[in-house]
């Protein structure tokens, strides 16, 4: 027993090592140490249980490659050809707008045009105006014949305007006297064109002159004749060589106060 003890201990003194450290002073010699370095042996710790921790799945993430699908592709097609049609479409609806307006425009100058040459030319003595009264034209006055002359200077007031339709003259007295009417507003002015049929009217005997209560013919025209109730108040007829003019009518409206009003 006593030997197993001393082999024991002589085989536990081997394990101690003495380890010598130097460490140099100011001198230069090494200082060794005296202490010996012990190895510890390790204690037996108890290890306590690892926790598992569960990883949580990873979503799996996946890298778009730079080139687009074939359904990318085709979206985008069809994204550029609805901007295409969309630019289209606000480009064409101006277009159309100002191709519209000035269709428009150019019509509506047209128009302008004619109606502007048209009524020059109705305002022109030209042969459309031959044998045509511009009066009767304009609907200022009824053109009647002499059979109707008894009847139409029956009415409160009446004036009738015996004339041949005898060239540029007579028009443009018409023209002037249309004005006239439109301004007074007459109602009871009427046009006689001379009749070979009724005789003629220079002749007191002639149906025209006897439906006029004239007790003389009338030697000149174009005249105008004036009644009320049936009865001759005043002819306008020019005694020279001059036309009637439309001055002489206003006058003779002036002096029976002949306006608008009445």
């Amino acid at each position: 027993m006593n030997e197993e003890k001393k082999t024991n201990e002589t085989k536990k003194s081997a394990k101690t090592k003495t380890v010598a450290k130097t460490s140099p002073n100011k001198k230069g010699t090494k200082k060794t140490s005296s202490k010996p370095k012990t190895t510890a042996k390790k204690s037996s710790v108890k290890k306590e249980p690892s926790v598992k921790i569960e990883k949580k799945p990873t979503i799996q993430k996946t890298i778009m490659s730079n080139e687009p699908s074939k359904t990318e592709n085709k979206v985008q097609e069809e994204q550029k050809i609805n901007i295409k049609k969309e630019t289209s479409k606000d480009i064409s609806q101006p277009n159309l707008l100002s191709f519209l307006t000035i269709l428009l425009m150019a019509i509506l100058v047209t128009i302008s045009i004619v109606t502007l040459f048209m009524k020059a030319k109705e305002s022109t003595y030209s042969q459309m105006w031959e044998n045509k009264s511009y009066l009767v034209e304009k609907e200022l006055g009824p053109e009647i014949t002499c059979d109707e002359l008894a009847n139409a200077i029956l009415g409160e007031q009446a004036f009738i305007f015996a004339t041949s339709y005898n060239g540029e003259e007579e028009f443009e007295l018409e023209k002037s006297l249309a004005k006239i009417i439109k301004t007074n507003a007459l109602k009871d002015f009427y046009i006689y064109p001379l009749e070979d049929s009724c005789g003629p009217i220079s002749s007191s005997d002639s149906l025209a002159a006897r439906n006029l209560k004239l007790s003389e013919g009338l030697s000149k025209t174009p005249a105008i004749l004036y009644y009320r109730n049936g009865q001759l108040q005043e002819i306008l007829m020019r005694e020279d060589n001059k036309m009637l003019e439309a001055a002489d009518f206003q006058h003779l409206l002036d002096i029976y106060e002949i306006t608008s009003e009445k």
